[in-house]
């Protein structure tokens, strides 16, 4: 097929199988689709309005009174008024267009327990539809895509049957929230009675579905895991390995810059920039915009400054223990956020890929948690933290 589409469009999503033939249509969300429509509506609103009442009042500065600091018209300024309501505009028009896309664009999925039938709805032209039996099928493919949705990064956790056409790859889990996704996983996998699957450095690695409860420990000598660790291999320039009678410590030793953080550092400087200069000048902004409007303009400088800060300059850290593993989110030595996931609980410890930055990611896996180390260090030395993350836990 020389069509394309995307894998996916759903973020939540459920494929019940339980109960054969079942249908489910994956598309986006009602709700999402109903806020693109109004806030994209409200944009167009402000910018088309502004635009016409500029053109309805001219150019006199006494027939459209604006706040205008004394000696300035609105002839003055009219390019940038313009230039700004008409961006108001089409963004907003972009956004119900996008918005419009997702009301008409899904695909329809049928499946009687052996036979998958795809019917895929295009924007433009006719339905597409791919029929495909079940033993054409790899197995049931966990993966992790990330997206972004303003400033916020987040997850976006699927559990798909897994066909070398991405056309006919069928979704049968999609959630922005990893709670029991292993687990759930899992069950897809035994029900489906197929090998569970998960893309690595090494590529697409396949396991027994009968295999996947098992714990590292429980495998180790099974496959040999020791030998993923070599002690006279040296310790890699990016880690900073720190080890103590009763724990192993692994840090980030400098910053790494991604698109995300590359984009808060743009934040910073832009927003910082507009936010300095806003306050020398106060007297003349406010003249344009009002006190209230002054005030929530700076909180909003500073608020997406701050967390563009903590984005660029966040580093983690790895604490493997005796009994535990414990993941914590810092900025320098303070520390935001920690996860904690018992050594016997772990069933896996991978190296997973972001497709949308082109890096890799050390992931540590237990039935119903997932933590997420070194999203952006360099994958030699995910390699050697992997090997020694598995050394301390089955020893």
């Amino acid at each position: 097929m020389t069509y394309k589409v995307p894998d996916h469009y759903s973020y939540k999503f459920k494929f019940n199988i339980d109960k054969l033939p079942a249908i489910q249509r994956d598309r986006l969300s009602f709700k999402l689709t109903v806020f693109g429509l109004i806030f994209g509506a409200l944009f167009m609103l402000i910018g088309g309005f502004e635009i016409v009442s500029y053109f309805i009042a001219g150019t006199n500065p006494e027939s459209y009174d604006f706040n205008l600091p004394e000696g300035v018209s609105a002839a003055d300024i009219a390019v940038r008024r313009y230039t700004f309501d008409t961006f108001l505009l089409l963004f907003g028009m972009l956004i119900v267009g996008l918005s419009i896309m997702g009301i008409f664009r899904y695909k329809t999925v049928c499946f009687d327990g052996d036979t998958v039938k795809i019917v895929h709805k295009p924007l433009f032209g006719a339905e597409i539809t791919e029929t495909e039996a079940l033993y054409n099928y790899i197995g049931v493919l966990l993966k992790i895509e990330y997206y972004q949705l303003g400033m916020i990064n987040r997850n976006r956790y699927i559990i798909e049957l897994y066909h070398k056409e991405k056309n006919k790859r069928v979704p049968l889990y999609i959630s922005t929230s990893g709670e029991d996704i292993r687990q759930i996983w899992e069950q897809y996998a035994e029900k489906l009675k197929m090998p569970a699957l998960f893309m690595t450095d090494h590529g697409l690695v396949s396991r027994n579905h009968k295999e996947l409860n098992r714990t590292l420990k429980d495998m180790s000598k099974r496959w040999h895991l020791n030998t993923l660790f070599k002690e006279e291999e040296h310790v890699p320039s990016s880690v900073k390995y720190i080890v103590k009678p009763s724990k192993v410590i692994l840090m980030e030793r400098r910053l790494f810059f991604d698109i995300y953080t590359i984009l808060a550092f743009f934040g910073v400087v832009l927003l910082g920039g507009v936010a300095v200069y806003a306050g020398i000048n106060y007297d003349i902004v406010m003249s344009y915009i009002g006190t209230l409007w002054f005030i929530i303009g700076l909180l909003v400088c500073f608020l997406v400054v701050a967390v563009s800060l903590v984005m660029i300059f966040s580093k983690d850290v790895l604490i493997i223990s005796k009994e535990d593993v414990v993941l914590g989110h810092n900025i320098s030595y303070l520390r935001l956020d920690v996860e904690f996931m018992q050594k016997g609980d772990i069933e896996a410890v991978d190296i997973g890929h972001n497709p949308l930055t082109d890096r890799y990611y050390l992931s540590i896996i237990s039935h119903n948690k997932h933590m997420v180390f070194g999203k952006n260090m360099p994958i030699h030395d995910l390699r050697w933290i992997r090997g020694l993350v598995i050394r301390e836990i089955v020893k």
